[in-house]
């Protein structure tokens, strides 16, 4: 083999090793399994009784936004919640937007099984909480690594969101925020 073909060679097979974690960390493209489908109807129904929703933001990213977070954790007040901090000043957004939102996730298309993600640090921009029959329901929503995770009473699901429901309603609807605010 001549300096010209290895090289080549070599050059073609770095990149496709490095071509994943130079992507979105997000792959998604696959169905809900039988079990998540079956999570995901009963977190439909909790869905359906919702009231009193309430929006936090989280506060900055503690990989990637480390001197951020760190004065967040010291100046602002935050509480924690499933792993993560949160401001304790809820978010104003309309009722319809609201709506807008748990009905997205409610939408069996929105969701996909939740991929492996080797860049990804799992970090919610935004946190939807609110009663259902009597029980707490939290809805985390990461813009990072396209992710849903609801939690109840029954566990936590989580599943990644399809590439239409992130880019033409989520982030059109409920816009990723600066961190610093």
């Amino acid at each position: 083999m001549n300096l010209k073909t290895a090289s080549t060679t070599l050059l073609g097979l770095v990149s496709a090793a490095l071509l994943p974690s130079c992507a979105s960390c997000w792959s998604g493209g696959i169905p809900l399994r039988p079990g998540e489908a079956a999570a995901h109807q009963l977190a439909v129904a909790d869905i359906r009784n919702a009231s009193n929703v309430v929006v936090y933001r989280g506060l900055a990213h503690p990989q990637t936004q480390k001197q951020l977070y760190a004065r967040q954790l010291r100046t602002v007040n935050h509480f924690y919640q499933h792993g993560f901090e949160f401001f304790s000043e809820p978010v104003s957004v309309p009722a319809s937007t609201v709506k807008n939102l748990l009905d997205l996730y409610s939408d069996p298309d929105s969701h996909q099984t939740l991929s492996i993600k080797s860049i990804c640090h799992y970090h919610p921009d935004y946190s939807l909480v609110w009663n259902s029959g009597g029980e707490e329901q939290i809805l985390q929503i990461c813009y990072g690594c396209h992710e849903w995770r609801h939690f109840c009473s029954r566990g936590v699901l989580q599943t990644d969101i399809n590439e239409p429901a992130y880019f033409d309603k989520l982030t059109v609807w409920l816009p990723k925020a600066d961190a610093g605010h």
